[in-house]
């Protein structure tokens, strides 16, 4: 009775939040009954906390996609990544062959104050045994977060030492870094790379930007891909830093909210700093948010494919138990009045498939597929040009996804992990060897040549098709896009993830196109020009 109680508060409380006609009132009070007789007369017995979760879920569901229960739980996991920071011991891991490899472990972190390194392999923590078959990820996360301050006992096994080895480790904060790599290139283009929008996001860009930022002639290429969003207030106080003070960069609407507009309220720093932003499929939300600003005022140029399509504003609204609606209550608009939010009105089935029926319309490869409804057609504030809303931010610059240098057969098997676990095989063999001959990874960068019997393991270990195999390692050892994705995978297990990118940035065609265009004033003044139209 307890958990029917809870859905009946969470009714009342839903009646509270806004105004309801006796009508809507009426409606409330059948649902209350219907709960009260399934609690009070149900022939069997039932799960009231299913039930409970299951009639808010269904209460939510047609409402829209983003529109949302979290049990307690599930808030937790949430907010991790958001907050910048979790209590653990500072590693990061992979199960390979049922076994946890220590692949990072954070500088200055417990664990390397503990004596852990990259490479040493988990056998037991306490005295629980985790090694073997079955390694639940679920289990051994629980095993290693805890209270700040708590000790716990890691027991691994170390390449090149003959015995296993124990380490007490002292728990403590772990930040979540939501800027993974930041570095400048040889003609001065500073590249950051974020992937979130969280409570540590600015301060993270303002350390990055402040080291690499220097000089009247640096640019910016900021990379959203993949970004799926994050705090709004976070994505407005980026846009503190690239337009004057006063400008209007978004604005939110709602039936039961009124127009609240967004402006700036300082001279941003890097108001006059060229700028390039990378997007693609996977950018969402904030991620918009700050593409559609950039874009409407003609502050800089967007590249990549069409982004997600995410424009409208959740609000949590907590529960008795400390569970959590996420409610949507607004649209978000871009400065010219663009609504980028793509249609839900077949259902949440047909919205979450929407991203697969691009990819089967031939979007990602194709910039000609896309076709817009001239009822979504805006125009920019400042130069006039043509872009479009209902359905994310379409790039400036389209770059297509790249399927001839990276063959499926590739593709397929680094999503699912096998390309990756080689890697951390051979880099952690290898680690001593490859750190002592390369003393950073620029040197790693211009020196190593995947040695061609690696390309064979590495083959041997990925693929099973004997009679393909052949073809496939001819493939490897000529394709340089190929060998240099390994390469980069491999400097990241040695040297962390912004001499992946660097490695990596270098055979890509959107960061190379950007700085292309960020080089050439010419051009980019081209991209942005005033329409004639």
């Amino acid at each position: 009775m307890i958990k029917i109680t809870a859905i009946l508060s969470a009714v009342v409380f839903f009646a509270n939040i806004t105004v309801f006609a006796q009508a809507d009132k009426q409606q409330l009070y059948k649902f209350e009954q219907v709960l009260n007789a399934v609690s009070e007369s149900y022939a069997d017995s039932i799960n009231q906390e299913e039930l409970t979760e299951d009639a808010i879920k269904a209460l939510l569901k047609d409402l829209d996609p983003h529109s949302l229960y979290f049990s307690k739980d599930e808030i937790e996991e949430l907010n991790r990544g958001l907050r910048g920071s979790f209590t653990g011991i500072g590693i990061s891991y992979d199960i390979i062959r049922d076994t946890v490899m220590i692949l990072k472990v954070i500088k200055n972190g417990p664990s390397e104050k503990a004596g852990l390194k990259a490479g040493d392999r988990i056998l037991k923590i306490n005295d629980k045994n985790i090694a073997g078959n079955g390694i639940d990820d679920e289990i051994l996360k629980n095993l290693l977060q805890g209270e700040n301050g708590t000790k716990v006992n890691i027991t691994v096994k170390r390449f090149f030492s003959e015995h296993p080895l124990t380490f007490t480790v002292t728990r403590g904060k772990i930040p979540v870094k939501s800027i993974t790599a930041a570095y400048k290139t040889d003609d001065n283009i500073c590249y950051i790379k974020l992937n979130r929008f969280s409570a540590t996001t600015i301060n993270e860009f303002k350390k990055a930007s402040d080291s690499l930022l220097s000089g009247k002639d640096a640019k910016l290429i900021l990379d959203l891909r993949y970004n799926s969003g994050g705090y709004l207030y976070v994505a407005l106080q980026l846009l503190e830093y690239f337009f004057d003070k006063n400008t209007l960069v978004l604005y939110t609407e709602g039936v039961h909210q009124n127009r609240a507009d967004y402006f700036t309220h300082k001279k941003g720093k890097y108001r006059n700093t060229d700028l390039a932003i990378l997007i693609n499929e996977s950018s969402a939300s904030a991620s918009e948010i700050v593409s559609g600003a950039v874009q409407d005022l003609d502050r800089g140029i967007i590249i990549g494919r069409r982004s997600y399509g995410k424009g409208l504003v959740q609000k949590p609204f907590y529960l008795i138990d400390g569970s959590m609606i996420r409610l949507t209550v607004a649209k978000y608009y871009t400065p010219s009045g663009r609504n980028i939010q793509k249609s839900y009105a077949e259902g949440s089935e047909d919205y979450n498939n929407e991203l697969i029926r691009r990819y089967e319309h031939g979007e990602y490869t194709n910039k000609d597929s896309i076709k817009f409804d001239d009822s979504l057609k805006f125009r920019t504030l400042k130069n006039k040009r043509t872009v479009y809303g209902g359905g994310g931010i379409m790039p400036d610059i389209f770059i297509p996804e790249d399927t001839v240098n990276y063959p499926d057969y590739f593709k397929e098997k680094l999503n699912g992990g096998k390309i990756s676990e080689f890697i951390h095989l051979y880099a952690a063999e290898n680690r001593h060897v490859l750190k002592n001959k390369f003393k950073d990874a620029k040197k790693f960068d211009s020196g190593f040549i995947i040695p061609e019997n690696i390309i064979k393991d590495l083959i041997d270990y990925v693929y099973e098709d004997e009679i393909k195999k052949n073809d496939y390692l001819n493939e490897f050892k000529n394709n340089v896009y190929i060998k240099t994705y390994i390469k980069a995978l491999t400097a990241n297990d040695l040297w962390g993830n912004t001499a992946y990118y660097e490695i990596l940035n270098k055979k890509d065609a959107a960061f190379i196109k950007a700085s292309e265009v960020l080089n050439n004033k010419r051009e980019y003044a081209e991209i942005l020009k005033p329409s004639k139209n």
